[in-house]
């Protein structure tokens, strides 16, 4: 089961490890774009701008990364991986991938609209004097970007585990 030196380098940039690693990066971000968000918020001078980027900068990084995580069994297959290191473990991870990147794309577009309602323009839609709330649910979107990033680090760790415990027949964990 062994392929060539590329395919090797590339299941290794696909392996699950390498995923968590991205993912305690991406949320080392968010943590700090959440920590400055509530620190400008609570300010009274008006920090729209910078708040705008913030939030539009790191949806735009998590709707790319939805699109890849989804994609990964398809990436696999495109990059002849599939079938040669077909196993259960890696139908698990790409299972997990697609299911966690649909959450990141549609958390990401909503933030990415929450941003666009801030920035059209007030004769438009009147968000004047509001921003502040729609910021606050943007808050709330991170922080459950944040969560979403540390459970499906924690499932991928211990998939393998998980697994083979149900193939001895315990009563382990039911659901990812």
């Amino acid at each position: 089961m062994h392929g060539s030196w590329k395919q090797n380098i590339l299941m290794a940039v696909l392996n699950r490890y390498v995923i968590v690693m991205i993912n305690c990066i991406l949320m080392s971000i968010i943590i700090s774009i959440i920590i400055e968000l509530v620190s400008l918020i609570k300010t009274p001078e008006n920090d729209t701008k910078e708040m705008v980027e913030m939030c539009n900068g790191i949806a735009i990084i998590m709707y790319g990364y939805g699109v890849a995580m989804e994609l990964r069994r398809d990436l696999m297959k495109y990059l002849h991986l599939l079938p040669l290191y077909a196993t259960q473990l890696q139908e698990k991870i790409s299972a997990l991938c697609h299911k966690y990147g649909i959450y990141f794309i549609l958390l990401a577009l909503g933030l990415e609209i929450l941003v666009h309602v801030i920035i059209i323009p007030n004769r438009v839609l009147n968000t004047e004097g509001k921003e502040s709330y729609i910021f606050a649910i943007c808050f709330f979107i991170l922080l459950l970007l944040s969560i979403l990033l540390i459970r499906l680090s924690v499932i991928l760790v211990r998939v393998a585990y998980i697994m083979r415990i149900r193939e001895e027949g315990s009563n382990g964990p039911k659901d990812y």
